[in-house]
């Protein structure tokens, strides 16, 4: 079983296990390390979403440092506290850009064979190319609201298509249908700021949403995952079907899918109860003979017949 931590020891400020890191060549985050008292030997790599921040995952990293896990993670370039601070090119927000510093923070951050990863969103693709690139390192990958087994495409006919100063005009309504539409629970919903949901200027979100090309991300790609894989996603998500979810479940052979009753921001809307799923997953072996799950965060009313 995991060591334990004393609950002292897992204060919500982040701040001072946070530093600011040149991952490469004009390329500085802000990477978020800590290791508990009673380290398991195993490292847990977070991966967020674009517009996000590490934080999003700030329920599971606290509740998985308690459990003996050691934890890296960082604001991607240009999100959170990771500011841009030269002048930005379109050419730094691509997905390749991006693969290239997911790579290098595992690499840096890495001390075994014991990795898991863990992404949401647009970071499931930057941990599903780390686990294929560095399989013999990683043991397990836990994929949330990351969408079916296929390439990555620009959005360049969405409201992204918008030049960067009207898109700027519309940034507070953006923000509004963007909020409503990320979650499924009305509290977890108002728990939540503008600034902590969109941690990225709006023209930066523009180049990030048009650079994510990845022709190589397809079934082919996926279907090379080696190791066991968690798939969770919302039944509610307005950006994922689960006909999506479904077929990346059935591709990767060794996966099994948890569909919960939240939206896509899954790692706040379904807080509690993404801990206990990856915890599960983490210290026990995946049963493949159950490849679906369906799971309800709600209580049946009195007198429903199950």
């Amino acid at each position: 079983m995991p060591h334990k931590v004393s609950p002292e020891h897992l204060e919500e400020d982040f701040s001072r296990h946070e530093k600011l890191v040149e991952i490469r060549k004009r390329r500085n985050v802000v990477v978020f390390e800590r290791s508990p008292e009673n380290y398991n030997s195993t490292t847990l790599f977070f991966y967020h979403g674009a517009g996000g921040t590490y934080k999003h995952f700030k329920s599971q990293i606290t509740h998985l440092l308690g459990q003996g896990y050691r934890v890296v993670t960082c604001d991607m370039f240009a999100h959170g506290k990771s500011r841009c601070r030269v002048r930005p090119e379109n050419y730094m927000f691509t997905f390749e850009q991006y693969c290239y510093d997911a790579l290098k923070l595992f690499d840096r951050y890495c001390l075994n064979d014991q990795n898991i990863l863990i992404g949401h969103s647009y970071g499931t693709s930057l941990c599903t190319l780390v686990c294929n690139e560095r399989k013999c390192r990683v043991k397990k990958l836990v994929l949330l609201s990351g969408g079916g087994p296929y390439a990555l495409a620009p959005e360049n006919y969405s409201l992204f298509s918008l030049p960067a100063s009207l898109l700027s005009c519309f940034k507070p309504l953006i923000l509004k249908v963007f909020k409503e539409a990320c979650f499924h629970s009305p509290v977890k919903k108002s728990s939540v700021s503008n600034s902590e949901l969109l941690s990225i200027e709006i023209e930066n979100l523009r180049q990030v949403m048009r650079g994510q090309k990845w022709d190589e991300g397809d079934e082919a790609y996926h279907a090379l995952i080696s190791c066991p894989v968690l798939l969770l996603v919302g039944r509610h998500d307005k950006f994922i079907p689960l006909a999506d979810e479904m077929t990346m479940n059935l591709v990767i052979s060794q996966s099994v899918l948890h569909i919960l009753e939240g939206g896509h921001m899954l790692p706040i809307d379904c807080a509690d109860e993404v801990n206990e799923i990856i915890t599960s997953f983490l210290t026990n072996d995946l049963d493949v003979h159950c490849k679906l799950h369906t799971r309800t965060i709600f209580k049946k009313p009195k007198g429903e017949v199950t």
